[in-house]
């Protein structure tokens, strides 16, 4: 028997990393190894002893190699024969091509054998041989003919011995758990291929349910538009929420570091394929995770489609529920869904109404008057958005822990609640305008709404009026206050010791200061809105014009102001401008609207507005929303918005004789 040593002409610290790999990894490498081989069959036993597992065998009956193969197998690193060929002798995919796998083993175990019986060229069997090697000395492998155990049929047999600790992948049934997903795919394809963990057979089509394929969109990588797909494979049992990032054939190479949420209790395993993936692990990137954007574009897209299928599948298993609650005619929506915003809140209510049946038993055996009471509280939470529905759902319902969390998850996740949020987020508005509308025009409220403390307090709850992303700074405070604000918002905390003044000494309040961010602009450059509101029974006149320009020119005066850098606009907004102010708002050479525009110092422009303009331009922005969400508001709907709003503020504002906080009504006068 002849035995000599080869070594890894690689520096050792290079092969530790190489052979770093998880248990799971390192047992499916050796699997990978065999199939490449083209076995079809791959066994894995445990032996077990008092204090634990004693060895790991992984049995093949592939093609195995020659003993003088293998010397440049074990030692040429990165120069495996499988990275000229695509695929084996017998036209199976290739899933391995760095000739690193071997070194996985070494995860396992300290000592890894092989025992290898080669099929020569001419059909015969050549002489078994065997390679040894330790985690502690990876740069070394022993080869010698024969070989303790001595198979006779072509494959390899590999025994890994002195495990660093007892794996929870050593439990058969953990192997087949961990084992199954790994290898679904390529069982899938290939059925001649089997592989048996302690005798029993590793077989996807017994255990998958369902299969679904879904065209991701393309992803640019250095120039090259890669295409991507996803595979669902929804398990009978159990199983992990994965997604694998898998080579354009499907070989998974690592799991994406994202836990799915927010799909029911459906396990499952999703395959990511694309040849970018193959590139970005070339390339040494695959492993970044979310930091590599062109990775999480396309892992983020599979997310959603993940979701939007087990969306689909949670109200495929709700129908019978669904059919049966209309047959006894407790489902609380009579009618057919029109609009988009009313097929996303039945497809809601669908899916989390059947959750809650299938988590409360006593839900069905409620009679006909509490299941119809039941459903219709759900679908009121469902309507309201879905913060209403969660605290439905906690405080009410009383869900096991379990099924709440999996139905947080869900209303957190779901696109379709996004769609309702929004929805809401709009109708709300389209109320919102329409009450003010009539607030500020109806004959009776003109006479009784009051600037201060109620056309001033709604409107500060409104700030979108003004346009997006305005945020309010000072609500009726004073200029002085104005001025702390804007050089907190700019970082300027320096002490301001005197009060800012109008020109004429005196100290003006405020009605509200709005404040956002100029984009693409100059760094920290902010602009500033301040606007000051008259009840709709107050004509803007010359005085008021006086009034807004007053607070301008106390901000061009002072330069505290002026020492930093802002755009500053001033609003004066009432229903009206008497004949005064539209010509002092209409001056050649300035847009319509405008009293005054600075020309040095600060950048300060002071405008009259009518009510009737703001409303108009809001109407506007959001008609497209509204129009595809095919939703009209009467008068009904938005005096009940306001109602239900804002009540605390309307308190003796009259509009068609009724008292809008539901307070009592205006007495007629004869």
């Amino acid at each position: 028997m002849t035995e000599r040593t080869c070594r890894v002409e690689v520096q050792r610290d290079h092969l530790s990393k190489i052979a770093h790999a998880s248990p799971e990894r390192g047992l499916a490498e050796l699997i990978w190894n065999a199939l490449d081989a083209d076995a079809t069959s791959v066994e894995v036993y445990f032996t077990k002893g008092d204090l634990g597992t004693l060895e790991l065998i992984v049995k093949d009956n592939g093609r195995g190699f020659l003993m003088a193969e293998a010397e440049s197998l074990f030692t040429a690193l990165g120069g495996s024969w499988k990275a000229r060929k695509e695929k084996t002798e017998d036209g199976r995919q290739l899933h391995g091509k760095e000739g690193q796998g071997r070194f996985k083993a070494f995860a396992l175990g300290r000592c890894v054998q092989w025992t290898v019986v080669a099929k020569a060229s001419d059909g015969s069997v050549a002489s078994p041989f065997q390679i040894s090697a330790f985690a502690d000395r990876l740069e070394e492998f022993q080869l010698e003919e024969g070989g303790v155990g001595s198979r006779t049929t072509p494959g390899v047999t590999v025994r890994i011995n002195e495990p660093e600790r007892e794996f929870a992948i050593f439990d058969p049934e953990v192997a087949f758990e961990k084992l199954l997903p790994i290898f679904a795919l390529y069982l899938r394809t290939y059925q001649t291929a089997t592989i048996t963990i302690e005798g029993i057979r590793l077989d996807p089509t017994t255990a998958i349910r369902n299969v679904e394929t879904v065209a991701l969109d393309t992803v640019a990588y250095n120039e090259v538009d890669y295409p991507v797909s996803l595979e669902i494979v929804e398990w009978r049992e159990g199983g992990d929420r994965e997604l694998w990032l898998c080579t354009a054939s499907g070989f998974p190479i690592e799991p994406y570091p994202k836990q799915i949420r927010g799909i029911g209790e459906f396990g499952f395993s999703a395959y990511v394929k694309s040849e970018l993936i193959s590139v970005l692990s070339n390339d040494g990137t695959l492993g970044l995770g979310e930091l590599n954007t062109h990775l999480r574009d396309a892992c983020d897209g599979a997310i959603r489609a993940i979701k939007s299928h087990f969306l689909l599948r949670l109200r495929e298993e709700g129908r019978e529920a669904i059919r049966k609650w209309k047959e006894e005619k407790v489902y609380p929506f009579a009618e057919d869904a029109t609009s988009p915003v009313e097929v996303a809140e039945r497809e809601v209510f669908d899916v989390v109404a059947t959750k809650v049946a299938e988590s409360l038993p006593a839900f069905e055996e409620s009679d006909r008057t509490s299941k119809a009471f039941q459903l219709r509280m759900l679908r009121h939470a469902v309507e309201r958005g879905p913060d209403e529905l969660q605290a439905v759902i906690t405080e009410v319902l009383n869900l096991p822990k379990k099924e709440l969390d999996q139905l947080s998850d869900l209303l957190r996740d779901v696109s379709l609640v996004g769609v309702i949020n929004a929805s809401k987020l709009v109708t709300d508005r389209l109320k919102f305008i329409a009450g003010l509308e009539l607030l500020l025009f109806d004959v009776d409220s003109k006479k009784t709404l009051k600037e201060r403390s109620q056309l001033h307090k709604i409107v500060a709850e409104n700030t979108w009026l003004f346009g997006q992303e305005f945020s309010i700074s000072v609500n009726d405070r004073s200029l002085t206050q104005v001025l702390r604000k804007h050089r907190q918002i700019l970082g300027d905390e320096i002490h301001i010791d005197e009060n800012v003044t109008k020109v004429d000494g005196s100290v003006g309040i405020v009605d509200l200061m709005l404040s956002r961010s100029i984009p693409c602009n100059r760094e920290n450059e902010v602009e500033h809105l301040v606007v000051e509101l008259k009840a709709p029974k107050v004509k803007i006149r010359e005085k008021e014009c006086s009034q807004i320009k007053s607070y301008a020119f106390a901000v061009i005066e002072d330069e505290r102001f002026s020492s930093l850098s802002a755009k500053w606009d001033f609003w004066i907004i009432s229903n009206e401008l008497d004949n005064h102010a539209v010509r002092e708002a209409n001056q050649t050479g300035r847009p319509k609207g405008v009293l005054y525009r600075g020309t040095e110092g600060p950048d300060v422009t002071v405008w009259a507005k009518t009510w009737s303009q703001i409303i108009r331009e809001n109407k506007f922005r959001l008609e497209f929303v509204r129009e595809k969400l095919n939703y009209e508001i009467d008068q009904n709907d938005a005096l009940q918005h306001l109602r239900d709003t804002y009540s605390q503020f309307t308190k003796g504002v009259v509009i068609d004789g009724e008292d809008l906080s539901g307070r009592g009504a205006k007495p007629n006068k004869q």
